[in-house]
């Protein structure tokens, strides 16, 4: 492995065998000098396919905290069976970085997401809170419990995805929700919105649900009568999208899943 760039003490911007650009880690690999090669047994980690915007990101984060991303990535891989690119590793050491300073600052960040994270998500939850520990055990900081919740939205979100998105039918089907709000209601949804996140994470887990033949079931029928009558026209277009989703799963739709389809798309029109 042939030393193109030092990065800093332990991590090298090198070039393989074969001619491929890689960012190598090793204790100490830093320490040698362009052209020079790094013996293979020196380097435990190798990253390929990485962006040019990385290297900048890895100079500026402490080796401890990279290392942390790495290991957590490694861990979560591993339990959800799922591959990250490369670069995984490096945006969620940013993030972890980015965390730290704000505690160092004493700026906490509200966790508004977290009980829906944790109803929708609960094993990439689980394994988030479980990094809260490895950050702890590896870098001696203790971030706050809200940062769970942002960082299983790294697990969801992260994930390879193909390339035609017609291969990948539940993003698909949650753009064709979208779609059917915006035409009930003549406006443009901003995909960037805080309140977009929620519907789509909540979209996600039920069609993930249905797929199951599982349902919402907590016979709020007062509240889903409230609803009904204070909101119509989103009544009226969650049951649109109920009978677009019955015709993807085959399965329709309770009146419990109706009724927070509601509450979603109240949150969505009421905050363009």
């Amino acid at each position: 492995m042939k030393v193109i760039k030092n990065i800093n003490n332990n991590i090298a911007h090198c070039i393989d065998s074969k001619g491929r650009e890689v960012i190598a880690f090793g204790k100490g690999i830093g320490f040698y000098k362009a052209d020079e090669e790094i013996p293979l047994n020196r380097i435990n980690r190798t990253f390929y396919n990485i962006k040019d915007t990385d290297f900048g990101l890895i100079r500026q984060i402490p080796t401890v905290v990279v290392n942390t991303a790495i290991q957590i990535i490694d861990e979560v891989s591993d339990r959800l069976n799922v591959y990250y690119p490369s670069s995984k590793a490096i945006s969620l050491a940013d993030h972890l970085q980015f965390a730290i300073e704000r505690k160092d600052q004493n700026i906490y960040l509200q966790g508004p997401l977290i009980q829906d994270i944790r109803m929708l998500y609960p094993e990439e939850f689980a394994l988030a809170e479980k990094s809260l520990k490895t950050v702890e055990e590896m870098t001696g900081v203790r971030l706050p419990r809200p940062e769970a919740a942002t960082l299983a939205m790294h697990f969801i979100n992260d994930r390879i995805q193909p390339d035609d998105p017609s291969e990948n039918p539940t993003e698909e089907a949650i753009e064709r929700c979208t779609e059917m709000i915006e035409e009930e209601f003549d406006l443009q949804i901003d995909r960037e919105s805080f309140n977009y996140s929620r519907f789509v994470t909540h979209l996600d887990y039920l069609l993930r649900r249905l797929d199951k033949n599982e349902q919402t079931e907590s016979r709020n029928i007062e509240i889903y009568n409230q609803l009904k009558d204070s909101y119509p026209q989103s009544f009226e277009c969650a049951n649109k999208i109920s009978e677009y989703v019955k015709q993807l799963s085959g399965i329709d739709p309770n009146d419990e899943e109706i009724m927070y389809l509601v509450v979603h798309i109240n949150r969505l029109i009421s905050r363009i």
